[in-house]
């Protein structure tokens, strides 16, 4: 890649901030020396790799990378039988945990991210990774158990140590007034005591050393000569036994060097990747969809160097329409910033960087991009502007091709307006007939011509507002661009007769070109106006049809909840009502004799038969509510088996199983229940209430089963004519509605016949714990065809 193209365009910048992310110097070096590719495959490798890190950012935080050295040097060294040193084995100890830290963060289920397969490339080793933990110490330091025998000799150097301070300690006590300080020091590795000059044959012993003003001498003693030597000794062999340590651990190093490289290398590559991803989220980038045909459409696109509050986002589009695009407009409107937006963003794609732009943009693969933006001028070359730029314009015209993305700033500036118009079209002209994509910045009129002539060429502008008189910096793509100079000369202040003298002194097919120009930017700029005004219009109709559904849903919610609460209240009165005919039929028990029990019976049948008529007299008028509450009534031919529907009337929404029959009688499944269900009670399912309502039911379900059973209650079965197993089942299930219907007293007919019958029920009222006593009719009861049955 053309490495001017890449500082004109400020790639360098980009690669810096990506540096400055990684956090090893072995990462920070594959970012710098990070390039663009024009091989299809290696872009869409990287861009995957890229993807990967900011998914694996966003779901489980940064990768442990901190402790990535560059131990190649070292590593080399002690492949080659040197002996490393301390610091040496900090850098390789430190890589081996973070080899082990990465590793420890592969999932247990490995995916097909490329991440996860470089982390399980990596290759621990905890052994020796622990032994060098358990053997440096620091920069300049081994620990004692790095051997038993440098263990040893550390303690005996201690214990030579403190025999000669306990000497010297004893000769400061006796000899104090010899002394110029009570202290014991040290010079050159020999403790020594401060003896005052005048005083030195009081201590006899060896000068080591003599203070700056020559009143205190610095002597060994001779008593401690000895024991300081055999200190000396011991640190030799200390020093030896070090030396052999740290030889055998290069040893060690030497064995594994492949495995250390290679460690360094993925840790190294994953750090970069990772460097990557980071990047894409602090520039909240994304990553484009990759082509090599040449086709660019960028939406919503930044520039990267531009703070994120400033800059204003462009829509950009080369390839697919047009190959040429010319871009005009005032200076300082936008147009370079554009120009560069697009060059900088297709070299950050072809170096597998995710780009600042929306989701579904598009970018192609180039073999090279040359670029010729700014003025380049040099007094030591003897180049003016226009001789820099043609220089540079001389060298991309020999390059470019097929594949090749050219930009170019202000063509054909720099010299006499007509030779610099006509020179840029036919550059451009020439480009065009190479297959290159060309986008090109100018001023000029003609070439605003040349891009409305000519096939595959599209003009393009830089907003500007007529109103307040300035760029706008949006990118308008078909509609050429106007210098605006008199609109701009006039903010700032140059007199309007000058103004005018120089309007008149345009041509008048230039005058009218440009006001063609002009009114179309006044026509786009208003219909532009148009359409954001009916698209607000549009979103706050949206809106208000959104809060009257919601409000519309809300009424019809209530509706629903009244008639739930209307049937419930009306079903707890009649509840209430039927515990009072309870009582009083209870009384009424206790105070009657027995041949008049089934008069009682009677009794009671007929008070729960008029309560049960009233109950079912509310429920039809609160049914009838639900039903109008509930939607519309359904067709025949809407109804079909196999599909949902709801009865408002009863609060189940369900599974139609059969019909509708001849009497248009619906059979509906609803759970493990099945109901038969009128046609006209039907309607289409609100699942949203049907939800609501069936969560209400479910809670008031145990008192309304319990106030059915009151209602529904016999206090008499008839067991004629059923054989003994029957009668048996039957009146199992009899007592046990009895008993959750609260009745004390109940009557089973039986017959008189065989005695079969009488036989098996009256052992089975004798065997069920429900039963209190029994006893068979009186007269006029029923006699022995009958048996009185009084339950717990």
């Amino acid at each position: 890649m053309n490495h001017r193209t890449l500082r004109i365009l400020e790639y360098d910048k980009i690669i810096q901030e990506l540096a400055a992310l990684a956090h090893s110097e072995p990462g920070r070096q594959l970012c710098l020396a990070l390039e663009p590719s024009p091989d299809l495959e290696t872009v869409a490798r990287r861009q995957e790799e890229t993807d990967d890190a900011v998914k694996v950012i966003l779901e489980h935080g940064l990768l442990p990378l901190g402790g990535i050295s560059d131990i190649r040097a070292a590593v080399g060294r002690a492949a080659a039988g040197s002996q490393l040193n301390c610091p040496d084995f900090l850098r390789i100890g430190a890589l081996l945990r973070t080899v082990e830290r990465l590793r420890a963060r592969l999932p247990a289920d490995p995916s097909e991210r490329i991440l996860d397969g470089l982390l399980s490339q990596l290759r621990p080793d905890t052994a020796f990774a622990a032994r060098i933990d358990d053997t440096i110490a620091g920069e300049d330091e081994l620990h004692d158990r790095a051997s038993p025998q440098l263990m040893n000799l550390r303690r005996r150097i201690r214990e030579a140590q403190n025999d000669v301070k306990e000497s010297l300690n004893r000769i400061v006590r006796s000899q104090g007034r010899a002394l110029q300080e009570q202290l014991v020091t040290m010079r050159g590795d020999r403790y020594v005591v401060p003896v005052k000059a005048e005083l030195r044959g009081e201590i006899p012993g060896l000068v080591h050393d003599t203070s700056s003003s020559g009143a205190t001498l610095f002597v060994e003693p001779l008593p401690v000569v000895a024991l300081n030597n055999k200190i000396r000794e011991l640190m030799s062999l200390e020093r030896e036994e070090i030396d052999r340590i740290l030889l055998e651990l290069s040893g060690c190093v030497a064995d594994r060097a492949d495995l250390l490289r290679d460690d360094q290398a993925l840790c190294a590559r994953i750090d970069f990747i990772m460097a990557r991803g980071r990047l894409a989220l602090e520039m909240r980038a994304m990553r484009p969809q990759l082509n090599n045909a040449g086709r660019i459409r960028l939406l919503d696109a930044r520039h990267p160097l531009i703070p994120r509050d400033r800059v204003v986002p462009i829509y950009f589009e080369l390839g697919v329409r047009f190959r040429t695009l010319v871009i005009t407009g005032p200076n300082t409107g936008g147009k370079t910033v554009a120009l560069k937006t697009c060059g900088l963003l297709c070299l950050m794609t072809m170096a597998g960087l995710q780009i600042p732009a929306r989701d579904g943009s598009e970018v192609s693969v180039f073999d090279q991009v040359l670029a010729d933006i700014g003025d380049e001028q040099s007094i030591e070359q003897d180049l003016s502007t226009f001789s820099a730029h043609l220089h540079n314009l001389v060298e991309i015209t020999s390059q470019a091709g097929h594949g090749t993305l050219v930009l170019v700033d202000e063509l054909g500036s720099g010299t006499d307006p007509s030779e610099g118009a006509a020179l840029a079209i036919a550059i451009l002209d020439h480009l065009r007939r190479r297959g290159c994509l060309t986008v090109a910045t100018t001023h000029y009129k003609e070439l605003k011509g040349y891009a409305l002539q000519t096939e595959s060429v599209e003009n393009a502008c830089c907003e500007f507002d007529a109103k307040t008189l300035r760029p706008t910096f949006r990118l308008l793509i078909g509609v050429p661009g106007v210098s605006n100079a008199f609109a701009i000369s006039r903010r700032l202040g140059l007199d309007d007769a000058i103004i005018e003298q120089a309007r008149g002194l345009l041509s008048e097919e230039g005058i009218r070109f440009e006001d063609l120009v002009r009114k179309m930017e006044e026509s786009r700029s208003q219909a532009e106006e148009a359409y954001r005004e009916a698209s607000a219009l549009r979103e706050e109709a949206e809106r208000h049809a959104a809060q009257i559904r919601q409000h519309k849903e809300s009424l019809e919610e209530q509706k629903r909840q009244l008639i739930r609460e209307a049937r419930q209240e009306a079903r707890e009165l009649y509840a209430d009502a039927l515990q009072d005919v309870e009582r009083l039929l209870g009384e009424i028990r206790a105070g009657v004799k027995a041949q008049e029990l089934a008069e009682s019976h009677k009794l009671a049948t007929q008070v729960r038969q008029e309560i049960r008529a009233g109950l079912k007299q509310v429920d039809g008028h609160i049914t009838q509510s639900a039903l109008s509450a509930g939607g519309r009534k359904l067709r025949r031919d809407e109804v079909r088996p196999g599909r949902m529907y709801a009865a408002p009337a009863l609060g189940i929404t369900g599974k139609l199983l059969e019909g509708p029959d001849s009497r248009d009688v619906c059979l509906l499944q609803s759970g493990a229940m099945k109901v038969s269900v009128p046609l006209d009670a039907l309607r289409l399912p609100d699942l949203t209430a049907a939800a609501k309502s069936g969560k209400a039911k479910r809670r008031a379900s145990p008192n309304q089963l319990t106030m059915e059973r009151h209602l529904n209650m016999q206090t008499e079965i008839q067991l004629l004519g059923q054989t003994v197993e029957e009668a048996t089942a039957n009146l199992d299930k009899f007592l046990d509605d009895a008993v959750l219907g609260g009745v004390q007293t109940v009557r089973v007919v039986h017959g008189k016949g065989t005695g079969a019958l009488r036989s098996a029920v009256q052992q089975k009222l004798r065997q069920d714990p429900r039963v209190r006593t029994y006893r068979l009719g009186m007269y006029g009861e029923g006699d022995s065809g009958v048996t009185i049955a009084e339950l717990k």
